[in-house]
Formats: C-alpha cells, structure tokens, sequence
C-alpha cells in the first residue's frame, strides 16, 4: 500500500516555517542579550505609549466604555493608567487599548502601517501588575510582541490595508498574544496556540474614513483584550491552529491575499523591528504630518500669513490621498481631516490636542482655509511609499508660490524625536491628569524602568 502524504509530513519536509521562527525567537528573547538599541527603543515605546494611554483616558471614547463595562461588573483590581476606577484583567486592557490609541499620539511602524503600542502594552501591563513582575521581564515582553506584529505587519502592507482592514486592529491582536505570551511565561507549543487563537479573534475594518471615526479607537483595545484572551486561554490548554500566519487558510490566506509569505522575515536577533518605529509629536493622523510640517516650514520661511493664502496644494500618496475629503464635526474625525489639519496648521503653526475643541471646530476662518485645500494623489509620491511618507505642498498667495517637499515626519528613525523631546511630550500629556509633580516622578521611574524589581506599585501610581 503506498505512503499517503499528509499536509504535516509536507510541512516538516519543508523545515521550519516563519511562524515557527518568529516563536523560537520570542521564546530565546532575554533583556540582557538585546542589544543596547532595542533596549533603549523598548523603554522610549513603553514610555510613549503609557503617556499617551494616561492623556487617551479622558477621551469621551474612553470614558463611554468604562460605563459601559461598570453597568455589566463590580469594578476589578487591576489600576487602568489615567482612569480612577480599576478593572478586571480583560476590561483593563480593553480600556487601555482604547486611550492609547485614542488621541493619535501613539508610535506607528511605516512599513506595516500599524500602531503597535496601544494594543501590545495594554495587554501585558494588567498581567505585570497581577503578577508583580520586573521591569525587565515586561521590556522584553514588549519587544516580543512587537517583533512578532512587526514581521507580520511589514509581509502583509499595502495589501491588507487595500483590502479595507484597519491594520492596528487586526494584527494587533497577534502582536498583544505574542506579548503576552511572553510575560505569562508560556511554552513554545502554548505561544503558538495563543496565536492560533489569536488570529480568530483579529478584526478591525477601515471604514471609519466615511464616518463613525471613534470607532478606530476601539480597534486598539479589542486587539489588546483579544490578543491577552487567547494568550490566557493558551495558558488553560485550548489549542490553536498551528502555522496561523502563513498556512492554510490562515491569516495571509484570509486577511491579506495576494501579499507573498516570503515577505515575512522575523527579525534574526540582531536587527530588531522595534528600532525601526516612530513616535508622534503631533496630534493627528501619520500619513498627514508630512504636508503639515512643509506646509508650517513654509509659513515660517516666507512669513506667510493665513489669512493671505489663496490655496493649499498637497501631493501626495494613495493612502494618505483617502483623508482629502474627510469632514472635521468631531475630534476624531478631525484628526483624520486633510482639510482641517492644514488649515489648523496655516493657523496656529502647530498640531496639539487644544486644536480640536469645539470652538475649532466650529471656526469660521478655520473653514473657509479648508476650503482652500485641494489634495491630489500622483505617481510620482506613490512610488516613494511606504519606504518613505512623502508630501509636497504648494502654497499660493498673490505674493507668489512657495513649494516644499517633506519625505519623512519628525519622529521616524531617520529623523527621531529626541529622548529630551520624548520627555516633554510625556509631561505635557499627563501633567493634566496626575500633575506636573507625580507627571515628572512617573518619567523617572519609566526612565529606569529596567530597574523596577515590582511593577504592581508603579502601575498603581498611574491612576488619578
């Protein structure tokens, strides 16, 4: 009789996949043997994204979903940074999801076009506080989600996005299982289940570009709660699909058909993807801050007022050509606003979370610029992306035309915000809510936060 050949002989033949790679490196990832880079990348990350998780907290956003949650449940006793009222271990990563990415001042990673902060470190910070773990172990946890959502992210963009999903949302939930996994100390075979998991659970459409924009910022706390669900559940025995990634019909297959699988490369434990992220020290959507930094360079060089400006020209790529006609009636739909973010920046030089109040909002004279903004897709900026974010904007006035092209934003790793500027955006943030005094104790403690032995206290410092 002859040897019939199964799909897991084939697949052992072929020697180890991506997926499988992607965890052996997650399970042999130690904080002393990352490179100093990827350690000080970890700490940057950690602190930006809890700056923005404490600021996010206040959001209406946020604050609907806590009610919600505390109409269905007797509060928890897991701390949720910048809100009073503590939570269950899952709801507590649902609303820290929710704040961080609630504001657009969490880190991004171009190449994927995701948001890795928001979901990854609020699906291991309930599991730091229940367990008192160190510093080091939850820094390496980050890392470990993040290369993980990162080596996904990079093999599946643009054709993921193209397809309508919302990438934070739906590889996010792999990325926050994978940190998780690591924090709760999981095996190989148990890793691999929570991501199995996992990807069951990742959802997240793109949708909000037409209306409802606030429900972006629920992407980021389904991803965390999803992604620590499984990984829980991983921990209990409940097994997942093996090879999730890039077997059949998983999530290559369903999420993202037509990107190659080839692409998927996880880090080699020498480059780590987290070095290659950036951190926002503007209050809007990413594929925007390119034509408004040329746009406010140019009002700076050549004096220009606002009220001069006869019409705003930007050039750009597809992706970010989708927000040309978005409408600015509400804070989130605002931040994602062509059309309001250059008229905020002919304006005030500036993009700060104060700009989208209801009085902007409602502005007049910010309504007439932003019906002086005209954006236009061109090849020529589409082939420039993703490796670069590129903008040319053309401002004309009767005294003449001013052009100027920004490929990259401050903050990417070309041009990164410094650990000084990174600081300043921390207090700023969260200043607000807890402090300049308990603010810039929160920043020294984060700072060292490889030195924490503890991190329950820490967290329970974080709170109103």
């Amino acid at each position: 009789m002859g040897h019939v050949v199964r799909e897991t002989d084939i697949d052992a033949q072929a020697g180890p996949t991506p997926t499988a790679e992607m965890l052996r490196l997650n399970q042999e990832l130690v904080w002393s043997n990352l490179p100093h880079d990827v350690r000080h990348a970890a700490k940057r990350h950690c602190l930006d994204t809890i700056g923005a998780m404490i600021a996010g907290a206040q959001s209406e956003i946020t604050t609907q979903a806590e009610h919600l949650l505390s109409s269905l449940r007797p509060a928890g006793s897991v701390p949720v940074p910048g809100r009073a009222r503590r939570a269950d271990i899952l709801d507590a990563s649902y609303l820290g999801g929710i704040s961080a990415h609630g504001i657009e001042l969490d880190d991004g990673f171009r190449q994927g076009a995701v948001h890795p902060g928001a979901p990854i470190v609020s699906a291991i910070l309930p599991i730091a506080f229940d367990r008192g773990s160190p510093g080091t172990d939850f820094l390496t946890a980050m890392v470990a989600g993040y290369e993980t959502m990162l080596s996904i992210a990079q093999a599946v963009h643009p054709v993921l996005r193209r397809r309508g999903f919302h990438p934070t949302g739906i590889i996010g939930t792999l990325g926050a299982a994978a940190g998780a996994a690591k924090l709760l100390g999981l095996s190989h075979q148990a890793s691999s289940n929570a991501l199995g998991l996992a990807a069951s659970s990742a959802a997240g459409l793109h949708a909000y570009v037409s209306g409802g924009a606030e429900v972006k910022r629920l992407h980021g706390g389904h991803a965390a709660r999803e992604g620590l669900q499984a990984a829980l559940f991983a921990k209990e025995g409940i097994a997942g699909p093996p090879n999730v990634v890039e077997g059949k019909d998983g999530f290559l297959q369903c999420f993202a058909s037509g990107a190659e699988a080839e692409k998927f490369t996880p880090s080699n434990g020498t480059h780590y993807l987290i070095s290659r992220c950036y951190i926002k020290p503007f209050a809007c959507c990413r594929h925007l801050q390119p034509a408004a930094e040329a746009l406010i360079f140019l009002i700076h060089e050549f004096g220009i007022e606002a009220s001069e400006i006869d019409e705003i020209l930007v050039e750009t790529y597809h992706l970010a050509g989708e927000f040309a006609d978005m409408g600015w009636n509400d804070f989130a739909s605002a931040q994602l606003s062509f059309p309001f973010i250059m008229a905020i920046s002919a304006t005030y030089h500036d993009i700060q979370l104060g700009h989208f109040e209801r009085e902007v909002l409602d502005d007049p004279s910010i309504a007439n610029l932003c019906g002086r903004v005209r954006v236009v897709v061109t090849e020529e900026m589409d082939k420039l992306y993703p490796a670069l974010r590129p903008s040319k904007v053309t401002v004309t006035t009767k005294q003449g035309r001013f052009t100027k092209q920004v490929d990259e934003a401050l903050g990417a790793p070309e041009f990164p915000l410094s650990d000084e500027g990174l600081s300043t955006k921390f207090v700023g943030l969260v200043t607000p809510v807890l402090g300049e005094d308990r603010a810039r104790a929160a920043l020294r403690r984060l700072w060292a936060l490889d030195s924490e032995t503890d991190m329950a206290e820490l967290l329970s410092s974080l709170t109103p």
